[in-house]
């Protein structure tokens, strides 16, 4: 029997809300890691403290925090769009935070503090393309204050043009990304047109 349109879409989001961020957890696991490790990571082999290691480990874990947070979200809704919404004929968003804005309304479901998280997901982007793009430089035109304001820390304080998270909000990016795919594939799966077929299965 061939499976309905229904069948497809409660199978579709029961996959994502059981596995569709674990690739966020595998990102999570390696920097808990390397911060639990940091002092031994980062120190001459005789033991002692080394300024070069601890910097160049801080910089690379902030950077893989805010290309890996931004990449996994981007690609983690970039699957629900070709999924859901594709056939439609829409033009697709370019931004990430217009993109889940659309999904969000095609899927009729929410997310808490939404317009607080775009903003913060619009700022890592920008963070992102200075990482990937710029070797990390960002331009003096930047509001350093806006960053500071919904990251919660000054990622300028080591350097007027180099944003580093710190080691703590490195790991909180990854895990507050993780949470706004995890809240919207649990509202997807929970809705209630999926949970009437579940029942009816």
């Amino acid at each position: 029997m061939e499976e309905t349109e229904l069948d497809k879409n409660w199978h579709y989001a029961h996959w994502t809300f059981r596995t569709g961020t674990r690739t966020f957890e595998g990102v999570e696991m390696m920097i808990s890691n390397m911060i639990s490790n940091f002092k031994e990571v980062t120190s001459h082999s005789c033991g002692s403290f080394s300024t070069t290691k601890d910097l160049v480990a801080r910089n690379a874990i902030s950077d893989i925090a805010i290309v890996m947070s931004y990449s996994l979200l981007e690609g983690f809704f970039h699957e629900e769009y070709e999924f859901y919404v594709k056939n439609e004929k829409r033009k697709k968003p370019k931004e990430l935070s217009a993109l889940i804005n659309t999904l969000l309304h095609d899927r009729q479901v929410s997310l808490k503090e939404w317009r607080k998280r775009r903003k913060v997901i619009d700022l890592v982007r920008v963070l992102r393309n200075a990482v990937v793009h710029s070797n990390g430089i960002i331009e003096s035109d930047f509001d350093k204050e806006k960053c500071e304001e919904l990251l919660g820390e000054d990622v300028f304080e080591s350097s007027d043009h180099y944003p580093r998270l710190s080691l703590s909000r490195s790991l909180h990016l990854v895990r507050e990304f993780k949470g706004i795919a995890d809240e919207y594939a649990e509202a997807v799966f929970i809705r209630p047109n999926n949970a009437l077929q579940r029942t009816s299965r």
